[in-house]
C-alpha cells in the first residue's frame, strides 16, 4: 500500500515524532522513504526585507547564501542525522534531499518526477505555511498528530465517495493490528450528495440523507464493518467520535464540503481538520 514514502519537513516545523511513524509505516509496508528538508523561500524573502535598504545586492545575497548554509547545516546534522540513526537501526532504505522552495510547490515537484504512495509530514498551524497541497494532491497525505493510540476512526459521510475510505481503512487496520471504528456522519449544514466522480447533487431532504446513510450502513455490515450513524456537522462529529473511542488515526475521504450552517462557504476544510483535530488524520484523496 505505502511502499514509497515521501516524509517532507520544513525549516519553519520539525516535528522528530514523524520518524517514529515513518520507521513502523515502513516496517509494516517494507517501503523506502524520501526525506526533503524544504528550505522556505518566504523565510528568505522576508529576511531580504528586513536588512537594512542601504545594503548593497551583494551584501543581501551573501547574507541569503549564509542564512541557506546554516539551514543545510541545520539538515546534515540534525534533521538527517536523528533519521539515520532511526532507520539505519531498523535497515529501513531512504535518501535525504535540501530543496530551496515553497512548501507545496516543493512537494508537487517531487510528486511530479516521482512515484510516492503517501506523503507523511507534520503540521504547524503557527507558521507560514498555506498547505496548499492538502487540495492540490491525490495521492493520501498521512498529518501525524504524535499521539500513541492504536485505533483508526474511519468517516464517511454524505459529502464524499465514500469508496476508498472504506478500503484503505479495512487494509490499515488488518495490516497494523489497530482496532476499526467507522462512522457515518450526515452533515445537516451541506445536504448535498457527493457521487463517486465527486460531484454534488442539488439539495435533499433530511430523511432522504439519512435513508442513503442506512443503506451505506447495510453495504458495510455483508463486509463485517459496524458502522454508526450520526447527524450534525462533519467536523464536530469527526472530532467527538475521535474523542470517544480514543483514535490514533483518522480516515477521511474526499469530503466536498462547501456551506456551514450559516451558508456561508467553507475553505480549506481540510486544513481547518488538521488545525482542530489533535489526533493524526490520513486524507485519501
Amino acid at each position: 500500500m505505502f511502499k514509497n514514502i515521501l516524509i517532507p519537513i520544513s525549516s519553519e516545523f520539525y516535528q522528530k515524532e514523524i520518524f517514529q511513524t515513518g520507521a513502523f509505516l515502513a516496517e509494516k509496508f517494507d517501503s523506502t522513504i524520501k526525506l526533503i528538508y524544504i528550505i522556505e523561500g518566504k523565510t528568505l524573502d522576508q529576511t531580504e526585507k528586513r536588512l537594512d535598504s542601504y545594503r548593497t545586492d551583494f551584501d543581501r545575497a551573501e547574507t541569503k547564501k549564509e542564512i541557506i548554509r546554516r539551514h543545510i547545516h541545520v539538515a546534515d546534522t540534525i534533521i538527517f542525522e536523528d533519521a539515520k540513526r532511526l532507520f539505519a537501526d531498523k535497515n529501513i532504505p531512504f535518501n535525504g534531499e535540501v530543496i530551496e522552495g515553497e512548501f507545496s510547490t516543493v512537494i508537487k515537484g517531487q510528486l511530479n518526477k516521482y512515484k510516492y504512495d503517501l506523503i507523511l509530514m507534520g503540521f504547524e498551524k503557527e507558521c507560514l505555511l498555506h498547505y496548499r497541497l492538502f487540495e492540490e494532491v491525490d495521492i493520501p497525505i498521512w498529518v501525524e498528530s504524535g499521539t500513541d493510540e492504536k485505533s483508526i476512526l474511519a468517516v464517511c459521510s454524505n459529502l464524499a465517495p465514500n469508496q476508498k475510505v472504506p478500503e484503505m481503512s479495512l487494509r490499515l487496520s488488518k495490516t497494523l493490528g489497530w482496532d476499526l471504528h467507522m462512522v457515518y456522519v450526515v452533515d445537516i449544514q451541506d445536504a448535498v450528495e457527493v457521487d463517486s466522480n465527486g460531484k454534488r447533487s442539488e439539495k435533499k431532504s433530511e430523511n432522504a440523507l439519512l435513508e442513503r446513510g442506512q443503506q451505506f450502513i447495510s453495504e458495510m455490515e455483508k463486509k463485517g464493518i459496524d458502522v454508526t450513524l450520526v447527524k450534525g456537522s462533519l467536523e464536530k462529529e469527526t472530532a467527538k467520535a475521535a474523542e470517544d473511542i480514543g483514535a490514533g488515526l483518522v480516515i477521511l475521504g474526499r469530503e466536498q464540503k462547501k456551506k456551514s450552517i450559516l451558508g456561508i462557504p467553507v475553505k480549506g476544510m481540510k486544513r481547518k481538520m488538521a488545525e482542530t483535530c489533535k489526533y493524526s488524520i490520513l486524507f485519501v484523496n
